[in-house]
């Protein structure tokens, strides 16, 4: 069973994407901020971290970051990440700051299911949303 970080501040995004993975499949624990989730990967591991975008005063590209400089200098053990984007602009430095996925909102239980399953199997996951159209 999968253990899973849901990140916001937003009471509606953490309860849209917990309905959404809900089930005695995943282990789901909900935080408000990135300082609350930098404490926890001190003292245990999740499977996956999925990030709001837009968090108070430290938002995903800032705590993506910082895991993964905590997890080079050996102080954590390597975190899965998705991040929940706001729009197609937010994809470059989504990648940039090491993040494994990415999910562009408005979101909907089939597409935070799918992000999830993938990152935890392949490795990572890109919303196909973020693409230019055709």
């Amino acid at each position: 069973m999968p253990l899973i970080y849901i990140v916001s501040d937003s009471q509606n995004l953490k309860k849209l994407v917990s309905s959404a993975l809900a089930g005695p499949d995943n282990d789901l624990v909900e935080l408000a901020s990135g300082k609350e989730l930098l404490e926890l990967l001190d003292e245990e591991t999740p499977d996956l971290v999925m990030l709001d975008l837009q968090i108070a005063n430290m938002g995903a590209t800032a705590i993506t970051l910082e895991i993964r400089l905590a997890e080079k200098a050996g102080r954590i053990d390597p975190t899965k990440i998705i991040v929940l984007l706001d729009r197609r602009a937010d994809v470059f430095m989504t990648r940039r700051s090491g993040a494994d996925g990415f999910v562009i909102k408005p979101l909907d239980s089939l597409k935070i299911k799918r992000a999830v399953k993938e990152t935890l199997s392949v490795g990572s996951f890109e919303d196909p949303a973020y693409a230019p159209a055709k």
